[in-house]
């Protein structure tokens, strides 16, 4: 509600649930994005980087002398000057407030090596080309060291430690109960347990990273052109490893071609770039290649989730054990390793379980570091308990919608307060369930299970639910935070300029929070233009990840606009002669006693005619900036309480429809049905469109996408001809529906849709391949299904063996 003004319509909204295109679409599509690659400075140098060959290793020396010998090669670097002249990179997450270890962690490795990728040395020439063979040319002495590839391994007495100083493999434990699950266990009338685990993965951005460095001398001051998400942090985190004013660095985000959490600080090639513009007083340019993005760029999501649930007479879960171990790779600042926190945190999703313990164990190894990815430990989460609801149904023969039915949480029960410390703020989870039940079952199935195999295949239909909390806010984090702020101005001609703390990856927020402003000021959309991404235009802001920047920076706008609102309609109020909660706006009208006055009429009146009688007792001028806090958000809980990380809890029902050929293991996916619950949705199509691909990400992650190392440590996924991403082929039409329940936290009841769709396809479509067998049994636990894990587990289920080594386990049945 709008204080002091009545709305020309009942619900106040004119933009808000509108399905505007992306502002920036058109100029996309004509090829008219300007990305960092674009950006051209005179006298520009290129760099290239120097990886290990080596999964662990001594860095015994470096020799840059046959790199500077070549023509056009301007300076060469390696990590022993860069551990003397800079500081270690600031950490993303406080690991003491978390309860993690941590490492000081360079632009390049100077003694030792952790992982194949992990950069040692640094060329510039005045071209890419050259960079690059000079890069080559560098000769780099190494001691080769016992590697440790694997999670298992890496917890095994006498295995290779990735950091020695620690003494073991573990970068965190933690872990939550509440009740008595062991004796739960005893007297259960059945126990089941079983094992999940899915794959390392990453993101791959159309747009890999890039960042352009440029010092001005005379000016003393850094400009820094980065494909990032959070150029504020990029400042900060600049500032401190290079012992510079934060008022030196102007960070500028470009347009960015896909993100994914890949590009949230920090890494070593941004302190690496600054520090070369420095020291060279000219412009450097660094473009990822592909390889580097896929080795080094950062990973994901390799977890592994045990289980033991104890289920009483009626088939319900009473008790649920799980024990959580994550392949974090090398510990370095990055915040990836927090995924395996989110993983815990968020267990059991949806369901009501009385009595439950939950373990995890992030583990190091020499791989790749963890970086954000989309889904951030969410989707595991989910996947293990669709994967136990699924398995509690084959065991009780019941259907699998109906076993879940009696285990969600009703959405009269909100919010609702986990062991875990989450808080749930709303959903009507048995609703969406039912809802994408009735659409994926509806109309001609049994048809097409026939038409499937009549050409020799089987079709198969899965459910699940999901649960993706978003906003995250971590204690004691600049990187992670639940806050934002916007500043809203208003032109003397009347346009309005949003400045706004969060940014675009591409997802076309800007759009939304234009939508958001509008109606705040109830002026027209296309009076708005919205500047992100710019650490000298824009307020302080935390950028762009978990779903925040319309949540959480939305709400900074609406803050700052309708600040400006009030001032518009008091100068409104007294030029109509009445008081303001007379006025009625609407249309870019103020409304009153049959009288009505246009907004730019009301705006000019507060600029030229600051000492007369309507504007005089408002302040000059009309400009607003607003920071907002996010409710829900609890880090200094109770005694016997945890923390509460996330505000906003979205959530959503999956079914998926696949078929499957017996004889080559070959999964298609043919059919697709969402119901999404993210609240109030501000603008439904682009809120599609996010949903869109996060379904291919996740179809990706669920068939196709694994990035495989050897026992030694090499890299074997290094090109994309090896790990394999879906294309619009292998997508089906994706039927997407919206369901709002909206959250009581945010002033629009806005929950987040960046990363909804990821955890219930993943398990959907594991459901959906074993249903398209039921006369076997076939359980299905491990990622991705490639044709010949499926080929495998369904000669082997035939057999009556054990379907993989993750499979879930035969239940344990008293008496």
């Amino acid at each position: 509600m709008w204080v002091g003004a009545r709305s020309a319509r009942p619900d106040g909204m004119t933009s808000v649930g509108r399905g505007l295109p992306a502002r920036a679409n058109a100029r996309l599509a004509r090829g008219r994005g300007r990305f960092v690659d674009d950006v051209r400075l005179p006298g520009t140098c290129h760099v290239a980087i120097v990886r290990s060959p080596h999964a662990s290793a001594e860095v015994l020396e470096v020799d840059l002398e046959p790199a500077l010998a070549l023509p056009g090669v301007v300076a060469a670097v390696d990590g022993a000057e860069i551990r003397r002249r800079t500081r270690p990179i600031p950490e993303g997450w406080d690991t003491l407030v978390i309860g993690a270890r941590r490492v000081d962690w360079y632009a390049l490795a100077a003694e030792r090596v952790r992982y194949l990728g992990e950069a040692v040395a640094a060329v510039v020439a005045s071209d890419r080309h050259t960079a690059i063979q000079a890069a080559e040319a560098v000769e780099v002495r190494y001691q080769p060291l016992p590697a440790v590839t694997s999670a298992e391994r890496a917890l095994e007495p006498g295995a290779p430690l990735v950091e020695p100083a620690w003494g073991d493999n573990l970068l965190l434990t933690q872990e939550f109960d509440a009740g008595d699950v062991d004796a739960a266990l005893a007297r259960a009338e059945r126990v089941l347990s079983g094992q999940v685990s899915s794959q390392r993965i990453t993101g791959v951005p159309i747009e890999p990273r890039g960042i352009l460095a440029s010092w001005d001398a005379g000016e003393g001051r850094l400009t820094f052109w980065e494909s990032t998400q959070q150029p504020h942090q990029v400042r900060s985190y600049l500032a401190q490893a290079l012992a510079i004013d934060e008022a030196a660095i102007h960070v500028v985000q470009p347009h960015v071609g896909g993100a994914f959490g890949l590009k949230q600080p920090t890494s070593q090639e941004e302190v690496l770039l600054a520090f070369l513009a420095l020291e060279l007083g000219r412009p450097v340019k660094w473009i990822e290649s592909r390889f580097e993005s896929l080795a080094a760029g950062g990973h994901a999501r390799e977890t592994s989730c045990e289980y033991r649930a104890a289920v009483d007479g009626d088939g319900r879960i009473t008790a649920l054990r799980v024990e959580i171990v994550a392949d974090v790779g090398a510990p370095t600042a990055f915040l990836g390793w927090g995924m395996s926190l989110v993983t815990m945190f968020c267990v059991p999703t949806v369901y009501r379980v009385p009595e439950i313990a939950v373990r995890l164990r992030s583990v190091v190894t020499n791989k790749c570091p963890w970086t954000p990815y989309r889904g951030f430990g969410k989707d595991v989460a989910t996947l293990l308990m669709e994967r136990v609801m699924d398995h509690l149904a084959g065991e009780l023969r019941e259907d699998r919608v109906a076993v879940r039915l009696r285990h969600l949480i009703g959405p009269d029960e909100f919010p609702y307060r986990r062991p875990s410390g989450a808080v749930l703020d709303s959903g009507d989870y048995p609703r969406a369930l039912r809802r994408v039940v009735g659409r994926a079952r509806s109309g001609e199935l049994e048809a097409q299970r026939a038409a499937a195999a009549a050409r020799g295949r089987r079709l198969g239909l899965g459910v699940a639910m999901e649960l993706t909390p978003e906003g995250v806010a971590v204690h004691g984090s600049l990187m992670n935070n639940g806050y934002d702020g916007a500043t809203v101005r208003i032109s003397p001609s009347g346009e309005v300029t949003v400045l706004t703390g969060v940014t675009n990856p591409g997802s076309g927020n800007e759009t939304a929070l234009a939508q958001i402003a509008a109606d705040a000021l109830d002026c027209a959309v296309e009076r708005v233009t919205v500047v992100q991404g710019d650490t000298d235009a824009c307020p302080w802001g935390l950028g762009n990840y978990s779903s925040r920047s319309v949540i959480i920076g939305g709400s900074a706008v609406q803050l700052a606009a309708a600040d400006l609102r009030v001032k518009l309609l008091a100068v409104a109020a007294s030029m109509l002669g009445v008081a303001p909660g007379e006025v009625t706006i609407g249309d870019e009208r103020f409304s009153a006693a049959g009288r009505s006055l246009g907004f730019a009429e009301v705006v000019r009146e507060v600029y030229w005619h600051a000492y007369e009688g309507h504007a005089d007792k408002v302040e000059p001028a009309l400009e607003a900036t607003r920071y907002y806090r996010i409710d829900n958000i609890n880090h200094q809980p109770r005694p016997g309480e945890r923390a509460n990380l996330y505000p906003t809890w979205a959530s959503g029902a999956v079914a998926c429809l696949v078929e499957v050929d017996p004889a080559t293991g070959l999964v298609e996916l043919v059919g697709y049905h969402a119901v999404e619950d993210a609240g109030t949705i501000v603008n439904p199509l682009l809120a599609e469109a996010n949903l869109h691909g996060a379904v291919a990400q996740a179809v990706g992650g669920a068939l196709y996408e694994r990035l495989a190392y050897d026992q030694g440590g090499q890299f074997l996924s290094g090109t994309l001809m090896d790990y394999t991403i879906p294309t619009a082929v292998e997508l089906p039409l994706l039927e997407i529906e919206h369901q709002r329940t909206p959250s009581p936290f945010t002033p629009l009841g806005t929950k987040g849709v960046g990363e909804s769709g990821m955890g219930g396809t993943l398990a959907a479509i594991c459901a959906a391949v074993e249903d398209a067998f039921p006369e076997l049994e076939l359980r299905l636990g491990e990622l991705p299904l490639t044709p010949d894990r499926v080929w495998r587990a369904i000669r082997q289920a035939d057999r009556k063996e054990p379907a993989c080594r993750t499979a879930t386990s035969a239940s344990a049945t008293r008496g």
